[in-house]
């Protein structure tokens, strides 16, 4: 039996994507996304676990993927704080993985 062939080569997808609408921008790097798909899944499809740093400046991976836990948050962007579960792709959009707290430097 043949498998789909995956255009987007991406290796850790659940179910391969027929094809990629857009790019978004992940941690400073060009990726190929599809319109429905969440912030957490495009990452968790590069085979990337760690996802959050917490206020304690602890890194985690995404644990519910529902948007109960607040393990996946992310800046969007420029926005913080930013549920990567719950957040559907846009075409261009700016995601910053262990990222999620303000610098001093961008404080008000």
């Amino acid at each position: 039996m043949m498998q789909p062939q995956d255009p987007l080569r991406r290796k850790f997808d659940i179910q391969p994507l027929t094809q990629a609408d857009m790019t978004v921008r992940l941690d400073g790097r060009t990726v190929n996304a599809a319109q429905g798909e969440t912030v957490l899944t495009v990452i968790q499809s590069l085979g990337q676990r760690q996802v959050a740093r917490n206020d304690h400046g602890r890194i985690s991976g995404a644990y519910c993927g529902m948007g109960v836990c607040q393990c996946c948050l992310v800046k969007i962007d420029g926005r913080h704080k930013r549920r990567a579960c719950q957040t559907l792709v846009r075409p261009g959009m700016q995601i910053e993985t262990r990222a999620n707290r303000m610098t001093d430097t961008e404080a008000p």
